[in-house]
């Protein structure tokens, strides 16, 4: 397994890791109706607009299984609200369900966080579903619950937890 900054070309990929994911790791969290028109070609846009981005402080690293298909992704930055308190944040985590449970997530994590540490940046959270089993994952990793909130995700309310470390 392979874990590399991602390049604009990536794009496709990453859009069909982000539609098939949410659809496996969201089933019974988020309505099926919503999760059931939820398409790639939907996101194609909008990856090939974040992969084009050239901020200082944003990243995108993917990992590849054995014949070099992306499998998995994580994308963060500097903290989006600044009223968190936080200097970072990761804005996405997503593995293909048959990849998951193999230190995958932790290693794009490690990539990120070093990332992190290289400009400067000392803290981070993340947003996680309430329910989401893979809230258990972050706080292996030392995250701790610091924040809640609700929102909603194809109308359906939903209770979302932010995990910080406060040093990384």
């Amino acid at each position: 397994m392979n874990i590399r900054q991602a390049v604009v070309e990536d794009y496709p990929a990453l859009a069909a890791v982000h539609v098939e994911s949410w659809k496996t790791t969201y089933r019974g969290l988020i309505a099926d109706s919503y999760l059931d028109q939820l398409t790639v070609e939907s996101r194609l846009e909008r990856w090939k607009q974040l992969l084009s981005r050239e901020d200082v402080g944003f990243w995108t690293f993917v990992s590849e299984d054995e014949d070099g298909r992306v499998c998995g992704f994580i994308q963060g930055g500097a903290c989006r609200e600044e009223e968190a308190g936080y200097d970072a944040e990761i804005y996405a985590l997503y593995l293909l369900q048959e990849h998951q449970g193999r230190g995958l997530g932790r290693r794009l994590v490690d990539t990120l966080t070093a990332a992190f540490r290289e400009t400067g940046f000392a803290s981070m959270y993340v947003w996680v579903l309430k329910d989401n089993p893979a809230r258990q994952f972050y706080i292996k990793m030392g995250g701790r619950p610091v924040f809640d909130k609700s929102l909603s995700i194809g109308g359906q309310p939903v209770q979302e937890t932010g995990l910080g470390w406060e040093t990384i």
